[in-house]
């Protein structure tokens, strides 16, 4: 048994198990974790997450956003 609940959400969601998550991956992570993001919400913190731009978030990065919020 995982110590890390977010982890495991997050690797539940990454369907392909790289290890990052796309825009559809993380809505449904969201929804996961009872977040009830409109599609132009998720959007825009998937944006903000991505600070690299490259379509993709990784853990931590979800992790620091997550944790701020």
């Amino acid at each position: 048994m995982s110590s890390d609940p977010l982890r495991e959400r997050f690797e539940g969601v990454d369907r392909d198990g790289n290890g990052v998550i796309d825009e559809a991956e993380f809505g449904t992570l969201l929804q996961a974790l009872g977040v009830g993001y409109t599609y132009s919400q998720v959007h825009a913190a998937f944006t903000d997450i991505d600070r690299d731009s490259n379509g993709k978030i990784e853990l931590e990065e979800f992790r620091a956003w997550w944790t701020s919020r």
